[in-house]
């Protein structure tokens, strides 16, 4: 097990190691907190670590500062624990590949990655930790206080029900506690998705609605390679125009409202590249090459 540590700059990478989940390809870990099931729980507290201010990172930091290091240790231990029991998405399809069974529905909850590839994602870019790295979390990375708790929070989420309550409560008090005195501590709906957040507002309106629903969006369907090809060309745009946070934002949240409205999973799976799809055009559509974005806004004859 390697050692990385986060703090104010950010994070180092171990040798030779993937990122299964980044700021730059939101849809990994948006489908698969869609397909998890505390699926609403999880999304929102991905969300809202995402969308904590400068107030809110300094309150989490002195709200970390009282939490139990030995409960604290334990409850991050147990995590990994619990999360190496659950299935992946490669280690089932290597199963099926050695003659293994294929039960549609358990590969629908699969995940790509797991709760090391989460934790490295929020501590590494949910926000900019002021206080030094001293908190060993999931994968061996020792965090910021403040980076711990939030990564604590979607961590505990991450891993129920498997995860023992007391050990689900230790991670998530810091953050629970900081909400409870400070209300106000992350962005506005008008600001959380860049110069181009009523056009992400207007389609989770649609989704809330019903417009947009799992068999209308799975009906979508692009020539091979050219979903990928054009996600990739709006996550370049949204990083030459600084807008990688206000992407994943906008990917996680019309997720959540998605979910919210519909609890299937393998129909959850099915529908929602397409809605990635008018998520990631909402946000770059202004900035984003004509073919690319034309492709990407196909998916809107699901609307």
């Amino acid at each position: 097990m390697w050692a990385i540590s986060v703090g104010m700059t950010g994070a180092g990478d171990a040798e030779g190691s993937t990122a299964m989940y980044t700021l730059s390809s939101p849809t990994a870990i948006a489908v698969d907190a869609a397909c998890h099931p505390r699926a609403r729980e999880l999304l929102r507290a991905i969300s809202e670590v995402f969308r904590l201010t400068e107030t809110g990172v300094t309150h989490l930091g002195l709200q970390a500062l009282d939490a139990d290091p030995v409960a604290t240790r334990l409850a991050w231990g147990m995590v990994e624990l619990v999360d190496a029991a659950m299935p992946s998405a490669p280690g089932l399809l290597a199963a099926v590949g050695h003659g293994g069974p294929l039960v549609a529905a358990t590969l629908a909850q699969a995940r790509l990655g797991d709760v090391r590839d989460v934790t490295r994602l929020v501590v590494t870019e949910a926000a900019r930790w002021p206080d030094p790295p001293r908190v060993g979390v999931a994968g061996g990375v020792v965090a910021a206080a403040s980076a711990a708790a939030a990564a604590g929070v979607v961590a505990s989420w991450w891993t129920r029900p498997e995860l023992p309550p007391q050990h689900a409560e230790v991670l998530a008090r810091p953050w629970g506690e900081m909400r409870a005195h400070l209300d106000a501590l992350a962005l506005e709906p008008d600001a959380r998705y860049g110069p181009r957040g009523t056009a992400v507002t207007d389609l989770i309106t649609a989704v809330v609605c019903g417009r947009a629903s799992p068999a209308g969006l799975s009906q979508v369907s692009w020539r091979p390679g050219t979903w990928a090809s054009s996600m990739h060309a709006a996550a370049w745009a949204a990083h030459r125009s600084g807008r990688l946070r206000e992407q994943l934002l906008a990917v996680v949240d019309v997720t959540a409202a998605l979910v919210s409205a519909h609890a299937d999973a393998t129909q959850l799976r099915a529908a929602l590249p397409a809605l990635h799809a008018l998520a990631v055009a909402a946000v770059v559509g202004d900035v984003l090459e004509p073919e690319p974005l034309a492709a990407l806004r196909r998916a809107a004859v699901a609307l």
